[in-house]
């Protein structure tokens, strides 16, 4: 292989390399925004038993 053809290698791999470190990172943003996403409808879920529902089951008045 030519050093020109060794270089090219190099540059596309490091490019690579950074480019799955990028996605990486926004992987992981997105499971903490997800995670923090479920903590919170887990929460309301809990709440709304605790307390009964929050929304009467009363039809509405135009019936």
């Amino acid at each position: 292989m030519s050093d020109e053809r060794v270089t090219d290698l190099e540059l596309r791999f490091m490019k690579l390399e950074r480019f799955a470190h990028d996605l990486s990172q926004v992987v992981a943003a997105q499971q903490k925004l997800i995670d923090a996403l479920v903590a919170e409808a887990r929460v309301k879920r809990e709440r709304e038993t605790d307390e009964g529902s929050s929304v009467p089951n009363d039809r509405p008045p135009h019936y």
